[in-house]
């Protein structure tokens, strides 16, 4: 069975990780997007101009959260947050929440301000922070066909954990159930 998204023309085959991403790590985060119902901003970026960022919050036992930022050409933005029933460590559960609005331009730049502020695009990858039980922060940043990820375990400061942190709380105002680690 093939999963349209429709307003997206993204396919479930399509890929969101790179060539050379973890293969475990690109299989887990994919069935937690696709649950998510959310778009590869990797297959956006090779097929339109465009500038988007997704934050992807998996909580081992909590409910797997993203937060995406499509920006407009007129400065603002629409973002689009979402929640699956399941667990971000384990099965993802159905799409519970899905919801979509727009920032204005003073958010949307005061945004792009803390990408560029945080150097995102310049950041390794990945960094040995492997933990037991806590939770995966993968920012993805996609802009006129240029494709990065980054993800940290359980960051309690830095680049990563304020980005995200803005993009669920200050711009999404998500309610987050469980722990914020």
């Amino acid at each position: 069975m093939t999963l349209l998204f429709c307003a997206w023309g993204i396919t479930a085959q399509d890929k969101y990780f790179p060539a050379g991403f973890d293969q475990f790590k690109s299989e887990w985060y994919s069935k937690q997007l696709r649950a998510l119902e959310e778009p590869s901003l990797l297959a956006l970026a090779a097929t339109r101009k465009g500038e988007s960022y997704r934050f992807l919050w998996l909580r081992t036992f909590h409910q797997p959260i993203a937060i995406r930022i499509d920006v407009n050409a007129d400065g603002t933005s629409q973002l689009t947050e979402k929640m699956t029933s399941g667990a971000g460590g384990y099965d993802p559960g159905q799409l519970v929440l899905n919801k979509a609005f727009t920032l204005t331009k003073k958010q949307t730049d005061a945004f792009l301000g803390t990408v560029k502020e945080n150097n995102l695009w310049k950041l390794p990858t990945t960094q040995n922070d492997q933990g037991a039980d806590g939770a995966q922060w993968i920012i993805e940043l996609s802009k006129d066909g240029t494709y990065h990820i980054v993800e940290r375990c359980s960051p309690e400061d830095g680049p990563i954990r304020t980005t995200g942190t803005m993009m669920v709380h200050k711009l999404g105002k998500v309610h987050v159930p469980g722990p914020t680690y």
